[in-house]
């Protein structure tokens, strides 16, 4: 026959165990809803998360014609920050009036170079 110290002992170890599974549901019950919660939150922005994977919703449609434009005005922004536009020097004219610029020793220049900072110049 069980004694009264045995009979206690079962009470605390199920109520301990009970206690433990219940946890475990609480949490993942909890983890659940704020996972449903974001994903609303991400749907209402745009984007669709689901098993299959993600898929953004845009505004409007991109035609042919904007796309090259956009393409095109890129290119235009690109060259005109190339380093080979600016100080351009003019070419000579017909009539050989303009001037050569003068060419600097090749150890003036590394001279240069040797001033320089790390990320800027002189």
């Amino acid at each position: 026959m069980a004694s009264w110290t045995d009979i206690l002992l079962l009470v605390v170890i199920l109520a301990t165990v009970g206690g433990v599974v219940y946890g475990i549901v609480f949490v993942s019950q909890t983890l659940s809803s704020s996972m449903e919660s974001t994903k609303a939150k991400l749907k209402d922005r745009g984007l669709d998360i689901s098993k299959s994977g993600v898929s953004v919703k845009t505004s409007g449609r991109v035609e042919r014609d904007d796309y090259i434009d956009a393409t095109q005005r890129g290119f235009i922004k690109a060259m005109n920050a190339g380093s080979f536009r600016k100080d351009a020097h003019p070419s000579p004219s017909v009539h050989g009036s303009a001037s050569t610029p003068e060419r600097k020793d090749s150890t003036a220049s590394l001279d240069e170079k040797k001033k320089r900072k790390l990320f800027g110049r002189k």
